[in-house]
């Protein structure tokens, strides 16, 4: 079978398949992260409250313990049908 063209998203470096709309939709979600640090800088900039900066740190935790898994466990990509 032959591979999909992978197209690259100009935002950041994610790579979908640019024939799929749910690729697309995908690849923009993958920005979601970067999104809620702006959205929590801003609420702790304009509102100084300790309850936004703890659900901040909670959210930079999980990602920082997602990545720590990701890399610990390795998992086997599934192979293309």
């Amino acid at each position: 079978m032959d591979e999909p063209s992978l197209a690259s998203f100009s935002v950041t470096h994610v790579s979908y398949d640019a024939s799929d709309p749910v690729a697309y939709l995908c690849a923009w979600l993958a920005l979601v992260p970067q999104i809620l640090c702006v959205v929590y800088a801003t609420l702790i900039w304009s509102s100084r409250e300790v309850e936004i900066f703890l659900m901040f740190a909670g959210q930079m935790g999980c990602e920082v313990l997602n990545f720590l898994l990701k890399r610990m466990i390795k998992g086997e990509r599934p192979p293309r049908e």
